[in-house]
């Protein structure tokens, strides 16, 4: 019975979410420091990185799409996997003649601003295979294999894996980068990448096997494109479909810094309200144990009231906590800012309820054949608000200002509440009781 379950389909895929999470979490934590061991005292450098990943993730995220659709799903897996593996190998080769040209004093030198944006490349290369087994095993893989009954339990183990990966991996890929010999400082770095590269290979095998086993060689296909067509970025289609609002609703959700993980909210803690760097990690460390309730209570209320109902309840707990949390703000008192930060703590419940509630309406609604155009747009979605937000902060002047990006991020919420009830009253009767749907 043990092997038995060992084998079976859902454990495979959760196994394969667990490695590439727990790779991708302890990779991207460890490059901005290796960045300031090449370039001490250079956080720009650092930062730039990270806009170049998320602007040419951002450009590509349609495309990849399209190709999805387009392409059977062994050929999907096997480029997203590989892709990434080939991305850290290259970002390892590169970090290390970026690190020993700066090393020989050619810090300044063209070829050193050459092998920075080489490396950037791969790490666009990393996040879209990263995004593309992301919407792979999650948008098609899932909803096509998992008994429709299972399928909440399922993303609620999918959920506990991504917060766990979010805690442990850094915890992790920090002690190792921090163990090193002093003559070479990237040793962790290398580890890390090493720990990456070895994850690829069973999560490869995982997925060929569910999909080999399965009887999902074959999928419906959207009609083959050429690469020009393919790279032809027309969202007007995707926009106009009635799932657009949903995602949207979630997308609105990304526009908010009441974030225990936010940078901006943690700077503005450290540097506005004096609070101490021990008290801002509890606040971050937190935020994800109050996360994991939401997989419980989540499953909880879909078996009694439906997944809609649900959804609507955990988006709602959420704009109700903040909008206590923000009269609490405002106040400004020592006492209200603890409030505060304990109603952003409770509001994670919320957020993570229905943020597992999206993600099974897109499961469940959105067909096969366009699982890849219409789940790549809900990541465009998602990365357009990151970068909205990320802009206003640049724009402030003082920290100070920093409460108006609270405020807007209170009305992104309740907007998003108002916006996901009015789509979900259109939704028929037996998506309210989470019974399985034709796409």
């Amino acid at each position: 019975m043990k092997v038995r379950s060992l084998f079976r389909i859902e454990t495979q895929l959760l196994l394969g979410r667990l490695l590439t999470r727990s790779g991708d979490q302890a990779w991207d934590f460890v490059v901005p420091f290796a960045l300031l061991v090449i370039f001490p005292g250079k956080l720009q450098v650092a930062a730039f990185y990270y806009l170049i990943v998320k602007i040419g993730t951002f450009v590509l995220t349609p495309s990849s799409g399209k190709w999805i659709d387009t392409h059977p799903r062994i050929q999907v897996v096997k480029w997203g996997v590989w892709l990434q593996f080939f991305a850290i190998l290259a970002g390892m080769v590169f970090f290390g003649m970026l690190d020993s040209l700066v090393r020989d004093g050619g810090r300044e030198s063209w070829l050193s601003v050459a092998l920075f944006f080489v490396l950037a490349l791969s790490g666009v290369m990393a996040s879209l295979g990263s995004q593309i087994t992301d919407i792979s095993v999650g948008n098609d893989l899932a909803p096509s294999l998992v008994a429709p009954e299972k399928l909440t339990q399922f993303n609620s183990w999918l959920r506990r894996i991504d917060l766990a990966t979010e805690v442990g991996a850094p915890i992790l890929a920090g002690t190792l980068f921090a163990f090193h010999p002093a003559e070479f400082p990237l040793a962790g770095l290398f580890l890390i990448g090493l720990w990456n590269l070895i994850s690829f290979v069973p999560e490869y095998f995982l997925l060929k096997n569910v999909i080999q086993k399965s009887e999902l060689k074959v999928k419906v296909l959207a009609q083959m494109q050429s690469w020009r067509e393919t790279f032809q970025i027309n969202l007007r289609s995707s926009f106009a479909d009635p799932i657009f609002w949903l995602i949207l609703s979630y997308a609105l959700l990304w526009l908010s810094v009441l974030s225990p993980h936010g940078v901006l909210l943690a700077a503005y803690l450290k540097d506005e309200m004096r609070l101490p760097e021990a008290e801002i990690g509890l606040f971050r460390g937190l935020g994800a144990l109050f996360g994991l309730i939401s997989t419980v209570s989540f499953p909880y209320l879909v078996r009694r009231l439906g997944l809609i109902t649900s959804s609507r309840w955990h988006l709602g707990f959420q704009g109700l906590t903040l909008t206590i949390g923000i009269i609490a703000f405002a106040m400004g008192s020592a006492v209200s800012v603890y409030i505060f930060l304990g109603c952003i703590l409770l509001s994670r419940v919320g957020l993570y309820g229905f943020s597992n509630g999206e993600f099974e309406l897109r499961q469940r609604l959105i067909p096969e054949g366009r699982r890849g155009e219409l789940n790549s747009l809900s990541s465009l979605t998602t990365t357009s608000a990151t970068l909205i937000l990320f802009a206003a902060g640049s724009l402030l002047p003082r920290t100070e200002d920093f409460k108006y990006l609270v405020y807007l991020s209170l009305i992104a919420v309740l907007v998003a509440n108002v916006i996901f009830i009015k789509w979900s009253s259109r939704q028929g009767a037996p998506l309210r009781s989470a019974e399985p749907v034709e796409s």
